[in-house]
């Protein structure tokens, strides 16, 4: 079976609607950040791909922990955080998919070295800090069942209050000048059209 954004497409098809959007949009975020800062095209289409999946391990997690309208508690939590370890597991049986693993298992990694694999600075791979930064940002805007969406200026403010503890100092930089460019060309699609773009740039 062949690893690329067709196959992808029929993977994210699966997921739960809010899941789907969220990957899309996270996937959206990231790889104008990383157009942005200049990345290559072998970077982009990796980019695109892992964070399309940067989630895929929450498949295995049930809907009512994932969904949970109030705070979850340590053993929930703990459940939650191996989605990064089952998600790369799921993937590793693929010899394309060996690049996109590190987006998979490192997008909860923090710059102060307190995330889920316990990385720090420049040891987290860049495109899985892009993703991390893409990944908050799209949480902090979008509704969920235990919060209400931050606007755009909260939700920047926040990624600058908590760059250089969670987040690359100059990748927060470069988001808020990116995302202000985009604030000025809204981006409005749905799911299917957007995975025909990728496809055609990428696939």
């Amino acid at each position: 079976m062949q690893f690329d954004l067709n196959f992808v497409k029929t993977i994210i098809a699966g997921f739960p609607h809010d899941l789907r959007r969220h990957s899309c949009n996270v996937c959206y975020l990231a790889v104008r950040l990383a157009e942005y800062i200049g990345c290559t095209y072998e970077q982009l289409k990796t980019l695109t791909v892992g964070a399309l999946l940067h989630d895929i391990g929450k498949s295995c997690i049930d809907e009512n922990i994932l969904n949970k309208p109030g705070k979850l508690s340590d053993y929930e939590f703990s459940i939650v955080k191996q989605h990064t370890v089952w998600g790369a597991k799921m993937l590793d049986q693929f010899k394309e998919s060996q690049e996109i693993l590190p987006i998979i298992l490192y997008h909860h990694e923090r710059w102060d070295g307190k995330g889920y694999e316990g990385l720090c600075g420049q040891e987290i791979p860049e495109l899985a800090s892009i993703v991390t930064i893409a990944d908050a940002f799209d949480a902090m805007t979008s509704s969920r069942p235990y919060q209400k969406p931050k606007t755009l200026t909260d939700a920047l403010k926040e990624l600058n209050n908590n760059k250089g503890t969670q987040f690359s100092p100059e990748l927060v930089e470069k988001f808020e000048l990116c995302i202000l460019e985009l604030a000025k060309r809204p981006y409005h699609t749905s799911i299917n059209k957007f995975m025909g773009q990728l496809i055609n740039k990428f696939g």
